[in-house]
């Protein structure tokens, strides 16, 4: 039986390559959806043209994107607890791999501002290398078993599948668990996850309280025991807050990069990266529906008055 010393089973793990995710993982938000933000709030007249570009494929999509929007990579939300533990690694002599599916000219500028990694791989315009695309390059590149691998989300399965070993970040129990079968989990760097309160600080529920002026006419005409009132002005208070609410989250998604360089701006939701972008994107119509809806029911010309 041979026994390895801390320094030789250092050495030995040191020969394999440790190849780092980017979307989700690296940095706590999907560059595509970002990036398709910036056009819509810098190139609004090109937006018709994704669908035509996203006919060529992601990775077309993804290069078309990065020649028309510019996105500041210093300001990015990284995970700085992962690139704590990577700079660990480094200093214990690892090479450390960006590999991802966002186009190579963004991977490459975040690769040079970190000053962390010894090789960069990305999509390049043809070839969009994530899930099983990414693994088998990396299966090619290594050797099956041959590096060790940190990603985020359930597509990394296809990857943890090829690699020697797997760290998981921001990744749920579930699957922790799926790629502990696959492979053996080196370290896990849990999610920070969205609490009720995240979601009242995204809505700005605490701006609402101005809305409680619709109720002063009601006491003024000292009709506080009309049910029907009552109801229509809750209504109206619910159809006002949230109307306001979706234009606070469609602000924030516009304004990432300018809050992100703001001293308490930036731990906003959507600029941290606590909660997805494209959560934002599709709660904006929702609000905007719900106050509609909402507003049907307060009576009188309230509708008007609304839009």
């Amino acid at each position: 039986m041979v026994i390895l010393t801390n320094s030789a089973k250092q050495s030995h793990k040191n020969a394999y390559p440790l190849v780092v995710d980017l979307d989700g993982t690296l940095v706590h938000t999907d560059l595509l959806h970002e990036s398709v933000l910036r056009l819509v709030r810098d190139k609004p007249y090109l937006v018709v043209l994704i669908p035509f570009w996203l006919l060529g494929g992601r990775a077309k999509l993804k290069k078309r994107l990065a020649g028309h929007v510019v996105l500041d990579v210093i300001a990015l939300p990284y995970n700085l607890e992962l690139i704590d533990w990577l700079e660990k690694q480094r200093t214990l002599g690892r090479k450390l791999v960006l590999c991802t599916a966002a186009d190579l000219s963004i991977a490459q500028s975040i690769s040079d501002h970190l000053e962390l990694f010894d090789e960069v791989l990305a999509s390049d315009g043809t070839d969009n290398l994530a899930g099983k695309h990414k693994a088998h390059m990396l299966s090619c590149k290594y050797g099956v078993n041959q590096f060790d691998y940190i990603g985020n989300s359930p597509v990394d399965l296809a990857v943890w599948g090829r690699a020697r070993q797997g760290i998981v970040v921001n990744g749920s129990s579930v699957l922790v668990k799926k790629a502990s079968v696959l492979t053996e989990i080196e370290h896990v760097i849990p999610s920070p996850g969205v609490s009720l309160t995240t979601w009242f600080k995204l809505f700005r529920i605490h701006q609402w309280i101005k809305n409680l002026l619709l109720f002063i006419p009601l006491l003024a005409a000292h009709q506080v025991t009309t049910a029907d009132t009552w109801i229509q002005l809750v209504m109206a208070f619910l159809s006002f807050g949230l109307c306001a609410s979706a234009v606070y989250v469609a602000n924030d998604l516009l304004d990432l990069e300018s809050d992100r360089k703001h001293p308490r701006k930036r731990y906003r939701p959507f600029a941290s990266g606590h909660v997805p972008v494209w959560m934002g994107v599709v709660c904006v119509p929702v609000l905007i529906l719900s106050s509609i809806f909402l507003a049907q029911f307060a009576g009188g010309s309230f509708l008007s008055w609304l839009l």
